[in-house]
């Protein structure tokens, strides 16, 4: 992987050091809880950096307010979300696109094009790239390599305008082939638990980073 220090994304509360742009990762965990805030603090960026969030299981306005319930700022005018719930509610003047069904990766590329060519037209140095979840793009998949295809192509988008992509998925709710197949569309794995102690993350794949299990 080629470091550009210049442009790597930084972390202020998380023991995570800082990442180089156009890095892909899969953060594995237990759905919600933790996993989902991880989730959330990967994609907290700095006010001139964008951010767009794909989700598959809670409704849009729910990830909005989950976002500000943890100490940030949902901020419309760099922010927007793509809504695959099937729980959409009523988000009139709210930058949400919505998507039928998870099942419709189709419709939800060409929402993540419009929007993220969008960001990345309106000036903000940076872009960070959210999907939860992985686990459920797949329930709702006949054939796992049609999400394969999928986060190849989005991944692929991240990487070459120097993104940051932050997926995560439910090992436990994923047959093998699939995870094994999934995983390689990433650049590092984060792996979450719960300890005796608290939540903790481990760092798969990425050079200069903190090793071991390490306190969120």
């Amino acid at each position: 992987m080629t470091t550009k220090l210049t442009e790597a994304y930084v972390f202020e509360r998380l023991p995570i050091d800082p990442i180089p742009a156009g890095t892909n990762l899969l953060v594995t965990g237990a759905p919600h809880g933790r996993t989902q805030d991880l989730l959330y603090e990967l994609l907290a960026g700095g006010e001139d950096e964008g951010m767009l969030f794909v989700t598959t299981d809670d409704d849009g306005v729910t990830v909005a307010k989950t976002y500000e319930e943890l100490g940030h700022t949902f901020d419309p005018g760099r922010m927007c979300l793509i809504d695959a719930s099937q729980h959409s509610k009523d988000t009139e003047g709210a930058p949400i696109r919505h998507v039928a069904s998870p099942s419709d990766l189709t419709g939800i590329g060409m929402e993540f094009s419009s929007l993220y060519e969008s960001l990345r037209g309106s000036g903000l140095s940076q872009i960070r790239v959210g999907l939860s979840s992985i686990s459920t793009l797949l329930v709702y998949a006949e054939d796992f390599r049609a999400v394969y295809r999928f986060l190849h192509t989005i991944t692929s988008r991240i990487r070459t305008a120097d993104g940051l992509g932050v997926f995560g998925v439910d090992p436990d709710a994923v047959e093998d082939e699939a995870f094994a197949t999934i995983a390689q569309t990433f650049d590092a794995r984060l792996d979450v638990r719960e300890d005796e102690d608290g939540p903790e993350v481990r760092i798969h794949g990425l050079d200069d980073q903190p090793t071991g299990w390490l306190s969120l």
